[in-house]
């Protein structure tokens, strides 16, 4: 693979939301990841129509996913899930993998803290931003 085709995949990455990515080409083997941002959300009560009523306040990081595929809470069908709610999990731990072209893409944790909440299913097809779990 000459250079100029290699930082023209350098610069299509840059340009992407992927967060990593793994390209093989023969004896070639090339790995980019980039740094996500951790995002604190919190949002206000809804008062419902009927009194006495209010959504929880939710507090916490929302892990959201970088890219459109498959989400996987294991590496395999017959492993453990990388975590479950409850679970303590530190900044860069990977917490789950999107599959989008046939690439496994690991997720990792933008922040240290507890699983609040997993936010989809095992093998559920999940968009872009979509919010995977909350850590909190």
């Amino acid at each position: 693979m000459d250079t100029e085709k290699i930082k023209s995949i350098m610069k299509m990455f840059e340009e992407s939301q992927i967060s990593k990515m793994d390209l093989t080409d023969g004896d070639l083997h090339m790995t980019l990841e980039k740094e996500t941002e951790a995002v604190e959300v919190i949002r206000k009560p809804v008062i419902e129509k009927e009194i006495g009523k209010e959504e929880p306040i939710q507090v916490g990081t929302p892990v959201k996913s970088p890219l459109v595929g498959t989400y996987y809470q294991a590496s395999g069908t017959d492993q453990k899930a990388f975590v479950s709610v409850g679970d303590h999990v530190n900044t860069g731990d990977t917490i789950c993998i999107i599959e989008a072209m046939k690439v496994m893409n690991e997720i990792k944790a933008t922040t240290s803290g507890n699983i609040l909440s997993i936010e989809v299913n095992d093998g559920e097809t999940v968009e872009y931003d979509q919010v995977l779990m909350m850590i909190g």
